[in-house]
């Protein structure tokens, strides 16, 4: 029995540390909102993260570096208010724990962020947030895999 427990201790330990938790921070098309939150990315490329706007809604979302931080990240996103959302994440770094994000919703509304240290960073005029996030998409096209989560994002109604 004492085995046991120490064996589910270590096996818990050990997967929090392979694991780091970032923040987020971002703005959104509605006029004045601000949304800030926390991303945790796993060893193996893939997360989770949680956002919540200054206007009150939450969205949880999953994401995943399919080819490593070389290339995008493709994920989907849900909001406490309906929408649901795909969302594409660029690293900076080669580990992947800095970087920013397009998320587009179902409502065509657009999100920009940031994760980590990003210190440089200005926010992006929207054309270019389309523009980005389209060849962001094009680029992980073949790795969209959230579907069944994540269903009414325009990537998996488009599919």
């Amino acid at each position: 029995m004492m085995f046991r427990f120490l064996s589910i201790m270590l096996a818990v330990i050990l997967l929090s540390a392979f694991s780091v938790t970032k923040h987020i921070k971002g703005i959104t098309q509605n006029k004045n909102e601000v949304i800030s939150g926390t991303a945790k990315g796993y060893l193996w490329g893939s997360g989770q993260f949680k956002i919540t706007s200054n206007s009150g809604f939450i969205c949880n979302g999953i994401y995943e570096f399919a080819e490593g931080a070389s290339k995008p990240a493709i994920g989907g996103l849900k909001c406490d208010h309906g929408p649901q959302g795909d969302v594409v994440i660029s690293a900076l770094n080669k580990t992947g724990s800095a970087g920013y994000g397009i998320a587009q919703l179902n409502n065509k509304k657009y999100a920009q962020f940031v994760y980590g240290e990003v210190p440089n960073y200005k926010n992006m005029s929207w054309s270019t947030v389309k523009e980005q996030y389209s060849n962001m998409s094009q680029q992980m096209q073949g790795y969209i895999n959230y579907c069944e989560k994540y269903p009414e994002t325009l990537k998996c109604q488009s599919k």
